[in-house]
């Protein structure tokens, strides 16, 4: 193989993988926001295409997290059992100061971010009204998109993210199921487990940011409610159990906690939204 030939050879390559890349991280859009400004968020559609309106379903992640190359795998992986899936940070961080994919776990990084959480919590503090407006607007978003069937809407939180969830379902009856994946206190928002749609709960006993007492409070409430809820508690799993691995070593397919728990997902929401999941 001449230089010319091995040239070509690689630019070819290297233009494939960059467009498999691309598209296995979504695509970017902004939503828009009532009063005023977006939202960045990224969406990933089914590989196989779509042919007729599919669920939609939101991925509401924790200050700055839609740079972790995990959650966009989480999503890709969702969008393929035939579902339009948006990756959300309803806190609407600045992107510019949020952590990049490989450094927010440790080090500086990691500071950022403790930092930014802590910026965060403190509007919180005051109010959620903005934060849940967020949400609202992707909810909208779907809503809207000729690709998405407006009945079967499914907002999923990651920590903080969960406990809006369960605000945010009480106040709008579109969203048909809820997915609450190891949220707890501080910044519990308030909610009626009467309102609640279904909901599904992860959770691990050895979570190092939010306590499983709160999934387990939580398991209480839907019970003496009567609410049609699941729930799947991991022992020894810390916080991004279902999500988390190294990118370095791993993949997702090597976590047998991340497979068992996606299982329980797809089943669940297969079963609440009356659905022929792929």
């Amino acid at each position: 193989m001449n230089i010319v030939v091995r040239i070509a050879f690689f630019f070819t390559a290297f233009l494939f993988i960059s467009v498999q890349q691309s598209f296995s991280l979504g695509f970017r859009e902004t939503i828009p926001l009532s009063g005023g400004g977006v939202l960045p968020a990224y969406c990933f559609v089914p590989h196989q295409g779509i042919k007729a309106r599919i669920p939609g379903v939101i991925v509401g992640v924790g200050v700055g997290s839609t740079k972790i190359l995990q959650y966009h795998a989480y999503c890709q992986h969702l969008a393929d059992q035939n579902f339009f899936v948006v990756l959300i940070d309803p806190s609407n961080f600045p992107e510019s100061l949020a952590p990049g994919p490989f450094s927010w776990e440790k080090g500086p990084g990691r500071v950022v971010g403790d930092i930014n959480q802590a910026i965060v919590a403190g509007r919180l503090a005051v109010t959620s009204k903005w934060y849940l407006n967020s949400i609202r607007a992707t909810v909208d978003y779907l809503c809207r998109s000729p690709m998405v069937d407006p009945t079967r809407i499914v907002l999923t939180g990651h920590s903080q993210p969960a406990n809006a969830a369960l605000t945010y379902a009480c106040q709008d009856p579109r969203i048909r199921a809820v997915v609450w994946n190891y949220g707890g206190s501080p910044w519990v928002m308030p909610y009626e487990p009467l309102r609640l749609p279904p909901v599904l709960i992860f959770h691990g006993t050895d979570d190092e940011v939010y306590d499983v007492k709160y999934a387990e409070k939580l398991i209480m409430e839907l019970h003496t409610s009567g609410r049609d809820y699941e729930a799947y508690i991991y022992p020894h799993q810390k916080h991004m159990f279902n999500v988390m691995y190294d990118l370095q070593r791993e993949n997702r397919f090597m976590k047998p906690v991340i497979l068992d728990a996606f299982g329980h997902l797809i089943s669940f929401l297969c079963r609440v939204l009356q659905y022929p999941c792929k």
